[in-house]
C-alpha cells in the first residue's frame, strides 16, 4: 500500500474511534441534563410562589434577607440567535416571573463584542450581567467584570460553551440557563490572563487577554482554525474533531516552559495548553487538577509522532491511567500546576483563548487572578470539582 494511503487510513481509523467514543459519552449525558432542567424549573416555580405568597409579615417581592436583584442586564450577541425579538421576550418573561426585576438588553457589535456593553451595564446600575452568546461573548463580559462586585451569569449559545459546561449550566435552553442564574449562588472564580508576542519584550508589552477555560498554542489552535464555521452550525462542537484531522501529522517544535521558581523545562511539543478549568465538550476531563477557584493553572505540554502517537495522546485524555506499556512510545505529555508560566518556542505557533484564535506567537506569558470574578452558578453545583 502506498505510504500516503496508509497514513490516511490510520488517521481515518483514529478519528472514527475518537468520534464514536465522544458520541457515546454525549448520549449518556443527555438524560442527566434533562433531569437538571426539571430541577431548575421546579426551583423557579417555587421562587415565583414565594413572591406571590411571601411569609407572614414579609412584603411581597422582598426575599428573606437575600437581597433581591433589581436590574438585570443581558449582553446579547445577536448572531447567535435566530430571532433576537423572541429571545428578548423569553428572557424578560422569565426574569419577571422569577425575580420581578427590570431587564435591559445590550447588543454586541463587530467593533465591540461585549466589553463596552458590559461596562455600560455596570454604569447603569445592573446587579447581574448575563453574557448571552458563545465563548467569545463570555470572555469579553468577564474581562470587564473581573475585579468588580457585579455578578455575572451565562446564557450559552455557542459551539463550545466551555465555561458553561464546566459549571453545569443548561446548554440548549436559554430560559433554564436564566433560571439557573436567578436561583443560583455567587461563587468567586479565577480568571487567566495571557500576553504573547514574537519576542520576550513584545510579550511583556502586549495587553493582557482574558481566558476562563483553556488557552494555548500549537495543534489546538490549528484545529480551531481549520474548523469550518458552517459545520459548527450544523453539528456543533463535533466539527472540531473533523477540523483536528489536519493537525494529526504536524511536526513537534522545541518548547521551553519556565515556572515562577525560575526552573526551565525543555520539550518537543505539538501543543501547549493552559487550563483554568479542564473539562472539554463530551465530558472529557483533560486537566483534572485545573479547578476554577484554586488560584493556579494546569499546564499540559503534549507531543506526538504521526497518527499512532496522536492515538496514544487521545487515549490518555480519555483515561489518564492508560499510559502505553508495550510497543514504541510515540507521544509525551507533561503537566505542571502553577500560578504563572512563560512558554517559548523556536517557531511561531497559532494562539487560541477559549476557542478564539488569534495571531501566531513565539512567546507566551500566562498568569491567574484568584477569585476576581463573581459568577452565578446553579444551586447544587460545586465549581471546585470542575
Amino acid at each position: 500500500m502506498d505510504l500516503t494511503l496508509l497514513v490516511l487510513s490510520i488517521v481515518s481509523v483514529v478519528t472514527t474511534i475518537v468520534a464514536i467514543v465522544l458520541l457515546v459519552v454525549v448520549l449518556s449525558r443527555l438524560g442527566r441534563h434533562r433531569r437538571e432542567l426539571a430541577v431548575l424549573r421546579t426551583a423557579a416555580d417555587a421562587r415565583a410562589g414565594e413572591r406571590e405568597h411571601p411569609p407572614s409579615g414579609e412584603p411581597a417581592g422582598i426575599g428573606a434577607g437575600t437581597g433581591r436583584l433589581r436590574r438585570i442586564a443581558v449582553v446579547l450577541n445577536p448572531s447567535k440567535f435566530a430571532s433576537t425579538a423572541a429571545f428578548r421576550r423569553q428572557i424578560s418573561d422569565v426574569i419577571e416571573r422569577v425575580e420581578g426585576a427590570e431587564t435591559v438588553f445590550y447588543e454586541t457589535t463587530i467593533d465591540d463584542p461585549g466589553r463596552g456593553q458590559a461596562r455600560q451595564a455596570v454604569a447603569d446600575g445592573a446587579d447581574l450581567v448575563m453574557a448571552a452568546g458563545g465563548d467569545g461573548t463570555v470572555r469579553m463580559v468577564a474581562a470587564e467584570l473581573a475585579g468588580t462586585d457585579t455578578r455575572m451569569g451565562i446564557i450559552p449559545s455557542g459551539t463550545g460553551n466551555l465555561l458553561a459546561r464546566n459549571i453545569d449550566l443548561p446548554l440548549e435552553d436559554p430560559a433554564a440557563a436564566m433560571v439557573a442564574a436567578l436561583t443560583g449562588k455567587d461563587h468567586q472564580v479565577d480568571v487567566g490572563w495571557l500576553r504573547f508576542g514574537d519576542s520576550p519584550g513584545a510579550a511583556l508589552a502586549a495587553p493582557r487577554q482574558i481566558f476562563l477555560v483553556i488557552a494555548g498554542f500549537g495543534a489546538d489552535a490549528e484545529m480551531i482554525g481549520y474548523t469550518d464555521p458552517r459545520m459548527k452550525k450544523r453539528i456543533g462542537w463535533i466539527a472540531y474533531i473533523l477540523g483536528g484531522v489536519r493537525t494529526v501529522l504536524g511536526r513537534s517544535v522545541d518548547v521551553v516552559v519556565e515556572l515562577p521558581d525560575e526552573s526551565r523545562h525543555a520539550h518537543k511539543a505539538r501543543t501547549v495548553l493552559l487550563g483554568n478549568v479542564g473539562r472539554l465538550p463530551g465530558g472529557f476531563v483533560l486537566m483534572p487538577d485545573a479547578t476554577i477557584d484554586n488560584g493556579r493553572l494546569e499546564v499540559v505540554v503534549a507531543g506526538w509522532r504521526g497518527a499512532a502517537g496522536f492515538s496514544q495522546v487521545a487515549t490518555q485524555v480519555i483515561n489518564p491511567k492508560l499510559v502505553p506499556k508495550v510497543g514504541p512510545k510515540l507521544s509525551t505529555m507533561e503537566r505542571y500546576l502553577t500560578p504563572g508560566v512563560r512558554v517559548t518556542t523556536t517557531k511561531a505557533q497559532p494562539v487560541q483563548l477559549d476557542g478564539d484564535t488569534d495571531i501566531a506567537a513565539t512567546h507566551l506569558i500566562a498568569t491567574v487572578d484568584p477569585g476576581v470574578l463573581r459568577l452565578r452558578v446553579p444551586e447544587g453545583t460545586d465549581p471546585s470539582r470542575a
